[in-house]
Protein backbone atom coordinates (compact mmCIF):
# COMPACT_ATOMS: atom_id res chain seq x y z
CA UNK A 1 0.00 0.00 0.00
CA UNK A 2 1.37 3.27 -1.40
CA UNK A 3 1.38 6.60 1.77
CA UNK A 4 -1.46 8.70 0.54
CA UNK A 5 -0.59 12.51 -0.20
CA UNK A 6 -0.38 15.43 2.40
CA UNK A 7 -2.11 17.53 -0.04
CA UNK A 8 -4.80 19.69 0.96
CA UNK A 9 -6.95 21.94 -1.04
CA UNK A 10 -8.32 24.82 0.50
CA UNK A 11 -11.14 26.54 -1.41
CA UNK A 12 -12.08 30.16 -0.33
CA UNK A 13 -13.03 33.53 -2.22
CA UNK A 14 -11.47 35.29 0.34
CA UNK A 15 -7.63 35.58 -0.23
CA UNK A 16 -6.77 36.56 3.33
CA UNK A 17 -8.39 33.37 4.48
CA UNK A 18 -6.82 31.50 1.31
CA UNK A 19 -3.52 32.93 2.74
CA UNK A 20 -3.44 32.51 6.09
CA UNK A 21 -4.89 29.11 6.19
CA UNK A 22 -2.37 28.17 3.81
CA UNK A 23 0.73 29.42 6.42
CA UNK A 24 -1.59 27.15 8.72
CA UNK A 25 -1.21 24.07 7.30
CA UNK A 26 2.13 24.48 5.95
CA UNK A 27 3.70 25.02 9.23
CA UNK A 28 1.48 21.30 10.12
CA UNK A 29 3.77 19.86 7.43
CA UNK A 30 1.17 19.27 4.55
CA UNK A 31 1.26 20.57 1.02
CA UNK A 32 -1.48 23.06 -0.01
CA UNK A 33 -3.26 24.01 -2.81
CA UNK A 34 -5.41 27.10 -2.98
CA UNK A 35 -8.38 27.83 -4.72
CA UNK A 36 -10.26 31.38 -5.02
CA UNK A 37 -13.61 29.39 -6.13
CA UNK A 38 -15.62 26.17 -7.41
CA UNK A 39 -14.52 26.49 -11.24
CA UNK A 40 -10.53 26.84 -9.97
CA UNK A 41 -11.04 23.48 -7.57
CA UNK A 42 -12.36 21.67 -9.81
CA UNK A 43 -10.32 21.95 -12.26
CA UNK A 44 -7.91 21.32 -9.48
CA UNK A 45 -9.39 17.91 -8.33
CA UNK A 46 -9.24 16.89 -11.95
CA UNK A 47 -6.22 16.97 -12.24
CA UNK A 48 -4.61 15.23 -9.16
CA UNK A 49 -6.03 13.17 -6.13
CA UNK A 50 -6.18 15.59 -3.28
CA UNK A 51 -6.82 13.65 -0.20
CA UNK A 52 -8.76 16.48 1.95
CA UNK A 53 -10.48 18.84 0.79
CA UNK A 54 -11.29 21.92 2.98
CA UNK A 55 -14.67 24.55 0.99
CA UNK A 56 -16.17 27.59 2.09
CA UNK A 57 -19.73 27.07 1.95
CA UNK A 58 -20.76 30.97 1.01
CA UNK A 59 -19.01 31.93 -2.71
CA UNK A 60 -20.28 33.33 -5.57
CA UNK A 61 -21.34 31.66 -8.25
CA UNK A 62 -21.02 27.79 -7.12
CA UNK A 63 -21.38 27.47 -3.45
CA UNK A 64 -19.51 24.89 -1.63
CA UNK A 65 -22.53 22.41 -1.08
CA UNK A 66 -22.84 22.37 -4.44
CA UNK A 67 -18.91 22.15 -5.03
CA UNK A 68 -18.61 19.19 -2.32
CA UNK A 69 -21.79 17.09 -4.80
CA UNK A 70 -19.54 17.41 -7.62
CA UNK A 71 -16.10 17.05 -6.13
CA UNK A 72 -17.66 13.35 -4.52
CA UNK A 73 -18.03 12.73 -8.62
CA UNK A 74 -14.77 12.63 -9.47
CA UNK A 75 -13.48 11.45 -5.93
CA UNK A 76 -15.50 10.06 -3.58
CA UNK A 77 -12.98 8.81 -0.97
CA UNK A 78 -11.48 12.56 -0.14
CA UNK A 79 -12.61 13.76 3.10
CA UNK A 80 -14.36 17.20 2.48
CA UNK A 81 -15.19 19.80 5.19
CA UNK A 82 -17.19 22.38 5.06
CA UNK A 83 -15.37 25.89 6.24
CA UNK A 84 -18.11 28.96 7.31
CA UNK A 85 -18.45 31.31 9.96
CA UNK A 86 -21.95 30.39 9.55
CA UNK A 87 -22.33 26.94 10.41
CA UNK A 88 -24.91 27.82 13.31
CA UNK A 89 -27.89 28.28 9.94
CA UNK A 90 -26.72 25.37 8.87
CA UNK A 91 -27.87 21.81 9.83
CA UNK A 92 -25.09 19.17 10.24
CA UNK A 93 -27.41 16.53 8.69
CA UNK A 94 -27.70 18.76 5.54
CA UNK A 95 -23.65 18.92 5.53
CA UNK A 96 -23.86 15.26 5.66
CA UNK A 97 -26.56 14.85 3.15
CA UNK A 98 -24.66 16.71 0.62
CA UNK A 99 -21.52 15.09 0.90
CA UNK A 100 -18.84 16.31 3.68
CA UNK A 101 -17.03 14.65 5.82
CA UNK A 102 -16.93 17.61 8.57
CA UNK A 103 -16.99 21.22 9.42
CA UNK A 104 -14.88 23.81 10.83
CA UNK A 105 -16.04 27.34 11.71
CA UNK A 106 -14.70 30.57 10.64
CA UNK A 107 -12.24 31.71 12.83
CA UNK A 108 -10.16 28.59 13.42
CA UNK A 109 -8.03 28.41 15.96
CA UNK A 110 -4.53 26.60 15.08
CA UNK A 111 -5.20 24.01 17.71
CA UNK A 112 -8.64 22.99 15.90
CA UNK A 113 -7.33 22.71 12.58
CA UNK A 114 -4.13 20.58 13.58
CA UNK A 115 -6.61 18.47 15.19
CA UNK A 116 -9.74 18.02 12.39
CA UNK A 117 -6.69 17.55 9.13
CA UNK A 118 -4.81 14.74 11.68
CA UNK A 119 -8.20 13.34 12.04
CA UNK A 120 -9.14 14.12 8.62
CA UNK A 121 -5.62 11.64 7.36
CA UNK A 122 -6.83 9.12 9.66
CA UNK A 123 -9.87 8.63 7.86
CA UNK A 124 -8.24 9.06 4.30
CA UNK A 125 -5.87 6.20 5.71
CA UNK A 126 -8.86 3.58 6.82
CA UNK A 127 -10.84 4.09 3.53
CA UNK A 128 -7.82 3.88 1.92
CA UNK A 129 -6.97 0.38 3.82
CA UNK A 130 -10.75 -0.66 3.17
CA UNK A 131 -10.50 0.21 -0.85
CA UNK A 132 -7.18 -1.57 -0.95
CA UNK A 133 -8.40 -4.85 1.23
CA UNK A 134 -11.69 -4.95 -1.27
CA UNK A 135 -9.52 -5.34 -4.46
CA UNK A 136 -7.17 -8.35 -3.05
Amino acid sequence: MTTPSRKILFVDDEEILRDTLEEMLMKLGYDVELAGDAREALEIARKEYIPLIITDLMMPEVDGTQLCKQIREINETAVIYAFSGYLTDIDSDQLKEAGFDGHLCKPVKFDVLKDAVEGAFEKIHQRRSRTDHTRL
